[in-house]
């Protein structure tokens, strides 16, 4: 090959290393500039909720995303949970990283917070100048920021030490535990007042064995208040907390209504005194229990998420048709990326 073709070949691979470069930079300096200056897309007057992931349970799938909610208020968001998935999803929904600085985390189930990880690790490597995030959760929640925090222990030193970057994560990244046996206030700034209670997903026989809690949320803005159930089974501090809401955001077991469904406190099988079974039979929600929630708490529309069972569509959807009968106003099955 002759000396003039060697040289036309580097220049090229050098060109091409360049434009990698570039590429690869191109979406994380995007969202960097974009953190730094708090905005997304043009922000939007009002209170918005998107519905980031509506999937039910631990499983991945391909087309869904774990349970994830954001409430947009004056274009400043804040997540309720971030199971997997949730961080794709949020940049779909046109949300940047340095603007989520909330999240708020109803129990420490892995379909809820599998994206926490994520989250802190990409928003801290977006920018050489990240803003704060603090999660607020139950008992537990403080302990899983921190194992975050460790885990990208080895991507920030050799970040600092190839890149020069100066932020310590332990410094800007918080966990926050929460105790909420009655209705609290947990969280206030210029936007949003937010309220927690615990709910009932974990039974008496399991707290009495362990501190971690299960919480539901209210947000209340200027212009509309929306409570987020958690997961949960019936209950009474859930009604009281979603009194005259105008959305109730609440998880739905399809599967664990019908006549052929087992009783709530049926024997096990095998005397398994707990199983997975058990849990999801007596720990969730049946369409009607959620119906009758909603109709006791006066709340304007349900929007079912966290889904299990059900065909996901119209009025006709199984997991509509017994709560339709006991709760009479709007009713909405909820689909990831939904904008209410």
């Amino acid at each position: 090959m002759k000396r003039s073709e060697i040289e036309i070949v580097a220049w090229t691979r050098r060109d091409l290393l360049k434009f990698a470069a570039v590429a690869w930079a191109a979406p994380v300096f995007a969202q960097a500039r974009a953190g730094a200056g708090q905005r997304g897309p043009a922000a939007q007057p009002g209170t918005q909720l998107v519905l980031l992931g509506t999937q039910g349970g631990p499983g991945v799938a391909a087309n869904r995303t774990q349970s994830s909610n954001a409430v947009i208020v004056d274009g400043r968001p804040y997540l309720i949970d971030c199971g997997y998935g949730a961080i794709k999803a949020a940049v779909q929904a046109g949300l940047t990283l340095g603007t989520i600085s909330n999240v708020f985390i109803t129990h420490l189930h892995d379909d809820h917070t599998a994206d926490i990880a994520a989250l802190l690790a990409l928003k801290w490597t977006a920018t050489q100048n990240p803003g704060e995030a603090t999660i607020y959760g139950p008992y537990g929640t403080t302990a899983m920021v921190d194992a975050a925090i460790a885990f990208s222990k080895a991507n920030v030193e050799i970040r600092k030490i190839d890149e020069g970057r100066a932020v310590d994560p332990k410094t800007i990244f918080h966990g926050r535990d929460l105790a909420a046996p009655k209705i609290t206030e947990v969280f206030k700034d210029d936007r949003v007042t937010v309220q927690a209670v615990e709910n009932t997903h974990f039974p008496d026989r399991a707290k009495a064995q362990m501190n971690y809690r299960s919480f539901a949320y209210r947000f209340n803005t200027p212009t509309r208040s929306i409570v987020f159930s958690g997961d949960t089974t019936y209950s009474e501090n859930l009604i009281e907390l979603a009194q005259g809401a105008d959305v109730f955001v609440c998880e739905v077991n399809g599967n664990g209504a019908g006549p052929n469904a087992p009783a709530r406190g049926a024997a096990p099988a095998n005397n398994n005194t707990e199983s997975i079974a058990r849990h999801v039979r007596e720990t969730h929600s049946t369409p009607e229990e959620v119906g009758k929630m909603a109709a006791a708490a006066k709340v304007k529309t349900v929007v079912l998420s966290h889904q299990v069972g059900g065909g996901r569509g119209g009025n006709t959807d199984p997991l509509t048709a017994d709560l339709k009968k006991v709760f009479s106003g709007e009713v909405i099955v909820g689909a990831d990326q939904m904008r209410l």
